[in-house]
């Protein structure tokens, strides 16, 4: 038979003790429950004490009674230490030091902490229970709690008190009873991080005699959590109620319909919220037989059962029908005594050397530290065998299949009676589907296993795609050579959020070198967190740039793909050549037009990527590098390791003159960066802390990273690395863009008798440059002399001491002729730019635009110059204009800019009821208006931090603050719990601060 792990003894994550019996007899008056519920009316992390009275039948006669008290100690793992003194009517049961730490059964606990024979620790609570038979009496009884804290972290309010008691009352009532305890915790973690929906069940062996009938029936239930739970009782479901305290209750219901009078009887239980424990069940049947009016007082001597304290076990054995639940399928063998059957080991023996009947007792996968399995990836799946006896057992194999193929087959070189052992097996899906895992115990030829139904066990296991690995490279979007440069600028954008309808604005300043010109001109929209209410979706956005409308040209986005928050991000790029002119200001509007009022996206900024050339500037060969791979580390993000959670970024093709390289600069951007713990390798070069905030943790830019000592001549990778969990918990971050750019040193050309020279660079000290035809766009023509008949000079830039240029006709678009000597029959000289020092130009025709003639002699029959600027110390220039020129600047501040700082804020330990400290937020308004400014939180469902977050003493969602341009003020930030707040453990969330128009 295939066992299915679907029904699991208890919550696989965090662990607990599944309720079984405690006692259980027949009575003639009932059994009484009762209970105080805490834990509002206490202080946290202070002495507390309830008295709870108890007031009992006054005709009982106890058969028998337990007191059971839980107190919290403030965390669901860590060891904050206290102690609990618990009286009865005078009478001191215990004072309890209650000092261990508490280790989820998912990383390697046990399931619960036996502290002592009556004290144990699940998650948060300490329970201990009592035997206080002989101290309860008829009327009123009287139990006090007293708890005190040992550190300044132990919480120490008590969520319960309960007494129950069994007992007779002289009526000719007959009444079966069963009591229940255990500390059975089901949580969303085992659902969210093992995909197990864990349903509690607990068991009530009924022995009602052949032949009774059933007059009534009773089941009680008391539980700890803040909403109640789901009830099914025999199948039946059973309707829930209100928790009578803040974090516990009880439910009292008729089953007379749904008993069994004989056999098991099954409740089962499920969480509703977050967290739910489940503490005692009691279950009673008051039942009549044809000998009921005869005066019997059936006794607890003659059918009780106490079923111990210290582990929990069950034995429910009466004395006159003997139960051996031995069996793994716990069959009940009733044999009549005088047809005895013994049917012992020894009528089946075999030659085997050992007896053993060995099983599959769990499998559990999981991705380093979380329950989840990832495809690709290498997940660990973990089986744990168990030697129920009666010998130890010799060696056996343990095999491991996935949808009915072996993955592998491992040697167990024996194990002992009663042992377990775990074995790790790795596995590596392919797909993103649902897959049968099933483990199989195969036993040698040493062992006689006569029980093989429990010999394997098959678990269902999702395995989905984690996209926080780093599955998306940035690809190179343009490699190519340019004499110039390149200028990356995020201008004034910052992080905003932009909800249906709004409009997000951005602006760049360019300033480029005279006369350069823009090769090319790329615009990069980095964004975020886009979600209709809580679903993601791809925003729906209109993009301007420079009063043009535009589409992106690439489109990258990438999202986590499971579970909470998933969102996508994306980089989207538009190519805007034809768009920048040169230097100025370039204004991006960005718009929401999704109709939706509950959409929303988010912008980490906007950037503007030029390529141009300059004739002053250096060769340059360049890789522009773009994409967008959300990559993570932090807890909740599925268990990645820095090693999956890498960025590459590979610079292909043409190889590198590593002789002749100036130097080598890398730009990388990445959203959502600010993290010390992010490493940036550039082949041989590792180092972290560059992505520290600049210009924002929302878009970390690491700028012209000097790298020429690490460059190879070909086949250059960069890599972006998360940090680890370990490292300040990991980070989120998205890495979006990069760029290499590889300058090298000048070159030397002697260009003499050249025709049709076109896009010639650094002429320098050419001489006798004679019969030159076609010289076209020839720059830094350096103490060139004697360049005679020059025809169709065209796009000549930067001619520097050029003597005795004669007869040139047609130089068009000359720019900087510096100190030119006798200049002759010069004819055409259009668009001249900057002659300086120009000695004898003569018989100069048509010089249309020229700019800056600056110290010009015996300009002599110039004809239609026109147009001039400029001229300075001009002699005899007859019919000239002087026209000056002013330079303008301006400093332009954006509408809307706010900082806020620090970026992080820890409230340390917070217990519910108890407010943390306050923490200041320092707000800075660096534009030109006054703003108004709101807050908006991300966090789990029902987290801390959306419930709890205070600003300036009222919570979050109603906050709002006005700030006058250019001024600063100070915010306070608290969280405040209300003491039904029920969740424990680590949490992280986000604070985000608007600003609009005040």
């Amino acid at each position: 038979m295939v066992l299915s792990s679907g029904v699991c003894s208890a919550d696989n994550y965090v662990g607990g003790i599944p309720l079984t019996s405690a006692h259980s007899g027949t009575v003639s008056g009932g059994v009484y429950c009762d209970s105080y519920y805490g834990m509002g009316d206490q202080e946290a992390k202070a002495s507390n004490t309830i008295e709870k009275t108890f007031t009992v039948p006054d005709n009982a006669n106890v058969e028998w009674a337990m007191l059971l008290t839980n107190v919290y100690c403030g965390h669901m793992q860590n060891n904050y230490q206290g102690k609990a003194k618990v009286d009865f009517n005078g009478k001191n049961l215990g004072t309890e030091t209650l000092n261990v730490p508490y280790t989820y059964s998912y990383n390697g606990g046990n399931g619960h902490v036996q502290v002592n024979d009556h004290v144990n620790r699940v998650t948060s609570d300490y329970m201990m229970y009592y035997d206080v038979t002989g101290l309860v009496k008829a009327g009123k009884n009287t139990a006090v709690v007293k708890t005190d804290p040992l550190d300044s972290s132990f919480d120490g309010r008590i969520r319960l008190v309960t007494l129950v008691v069994a007992y007779n009352d002289g009526s000719k009532k007959t009444i079966w009873y069963q009591v229940n305890r255990g500390h059975d915790a089901d949580s969303y973690y085992s659902d969210d991080e093992m995909n197990e929906n864990y349903i509690g069940s607990t068991a009530f062996q009924a022995a009602l005699p052949e032949g009774s009938s059933l007059t009534d029936s009773k089941l009680t239930l008391v539980y700890q959590a803040s909403s109640d739970g789901a009830y099914a009782f025999n199948g039946n479901a059973l309707s829930s109620g209100t928790p009578q305290g803040t974090f516990s209750g009880s439910n009292t219901w008729d089953v007379k319909d749904s008993l069994k009078s004989s056999g098991t009887n099954t409740l089962t239980y499920d969480r509703t919220a977050s967290f739910y424990k489940n503490v005692l069940g009691i279950l009673t049947a008051e039942y009549t037989t044809s000998s009921s009016g005869d005066s019997t007082d059936d006794t607890p001597a003659d059918n009780t059962t106490d079923n111990g304290s210290a582990g929990d076990t069950t034995d429910d054995i009466s004395s006159d029908n003997t139960t051996n639940d031995t069996s793994s399928d716990n069959t009940t063998s009733d044999v009549p005594a005088g047809n005895t059957t013994n049917d012992t080991p020894a009528d089946n023996t075999t030659d085997a050397k050992f007896s053993a009947d060995l099983g599959v007792q769990a499998i559990k996968v999981s991705h380093n530290s979380a329950a989840k399995a990832w495809k690709n990836l290498v997940n660990t799946v973990n089986v744990t065998v168990i030697n129920n006896g009666p010998e130890k057992a010799g060696s056996f194999a343990l095999e491991l299949y996935s949808e009915g193929s072996l993955l592998e087959s491992k040697p167990i070189n024996g194990l002992a009676n009663g042992a377990t052992e775990a074995v790790e097996f790795v596995w590596k899906p392919e797909d993103a589907k649902n897959y049968t895992l099933r483990a199989v115990v195969v036993p040698g030829s040493t062992i006689n296993d006569a029980n093989a139904t429990n010999n394997e066990l098959s678990k269902t296991q999702e395995v989905m795609h984690n996209g926080y690995i780093g599955d998306k490279p940035l690809e190179t979007y343009l490699h190519g050579t340019v004499k110039g440069n390149i200028i990356y600028d995020y201008g004034n954008s910052s992080y905003v959020k932009v909800s249906s309808g709004d409009v997000y604005t951005a602006g760049h300043s360019l300033s480029l070198p005279e006369g350069a010109i823009v090769k090319y001109a790329r615009l990069y929209n980095f964004w975020t967190w886009s979600a209709t209410g809580s679903s993601g979706v791809i925003p729906s956005m209109s993009l301007d740039f420079a009063g043009s409308s535009l589409t992106p040209e690439a489109e990258y986005a990438d999202q986590k793909g499971w579970g909470q928050y998933d969102y996508p991000t994306g980089t989207w790029a538009y190519n805007v050549t034809g768009l920048v002119s040169g230097s100025g200001n370039y204004i991006t509007t960005v718009k929401n037009t999704n109709s939706d009022a509950e959409n929303s996206f988010c912008i980490d900024g906007i950037a503007l990527l030029v390529v141009y050339e300059d004739a002053s500037g250096k060769e340059t060969q360049y890789w522009i590098n773009e994409g967008c791979d959300a990559v993570s580390t932090m807890s909740s993000s599925g268990g990645l390791t820095p090693d999956e959670a890498t960025v590459k970024i590979a610079f292909a093709g043409d190889s590198i003159d590593l002789g002749n390289v100036d130097n080598a600069r890398l730009w990388t951007t990445v959203q959502s960066g600010g993290h010390e713990g992010i490493a940036l390798k550039f082949n041989e070069m590792s180092i972290s802390g560059v992505y520290d905030s600049t210009p924002s943790s929302n878009l970390d830019i690491d700028e012209a990273r000097d790298v020429t000592s690490y460059l190879l001549s070909q086949n250059n990778e960069a890599q972006i690395i998360a940090p680890s969990v370990t490292d300040n918990s990991g980070d989120y971050m998205i890495p979006s863009s990069a760029i290499l750019a590889v300058s090298y040193k000048s070159e030397t050309t002697d260009d003499t008798n050249i025709t049709d020279d076109t896009n010639v660079t650094d002429d320098t000290n050419v001489t006798d440059g004679t019969n030159v035809t076609d010289d076209t766009n020839v720059t830094d023509g350096t103490n060139v002399t004697n360049d005679t008949n020059v025809t169709n000079d065209t796009n000549v830039t930067n001619d520097t001491n050029v003597t005795n240029d004669t007869n040139v006709t047609n130089d068009t678009n000359v720019t900087n002729d510096t100190n030119v000597t006798n200049d002759t029959n010069v004819t055409n000289d259009t668009n001249v730019t900057d002659d300086t020092n120009v000695t004898d130009g003569t018989n100069v025709t048509d010089g249309t635009n020229v700019t800056i003639d600056t110290n010009v002699t015996i300009d002599t029959n110039v004809t239609i110059d026109t147009n001039v600027t400029d001229n300075t110390n001009v002699t005899d220039d007859t019919n000239m204009k002087d026209d000056t020129n002013v330079t303008l600047k301006v400093n332009i501040i954006p509408v809307i800019s706010l900082t806020v700082s620090p970026d992080s804020l820890d409230f340390g330990t917070v217990s519910p009821g108890t407010p943390s400290e306050s923490l200041p937020l320092a707000l800075k308004n660096n534009g030109g208006i006054s703003i108004k400014v709101t807050a908006e939180v991300h966090d789990q469902e029902n987290g801390p931090f959306a419930t709890g977050l205070l600003l300036d003493q009222n919570i979050w969602s109603n906050y709002s603050k006005v700030l006058a341009a250019e001024s600063a003020e100070t915010s306070q930030a608290q969280l405040d719990l209300p003491l039904n707040y029920s969740s424990t453990g680590q949490f992280q969330g986000t604070l985000s601060l608007w600003a609009e128009a005040a």
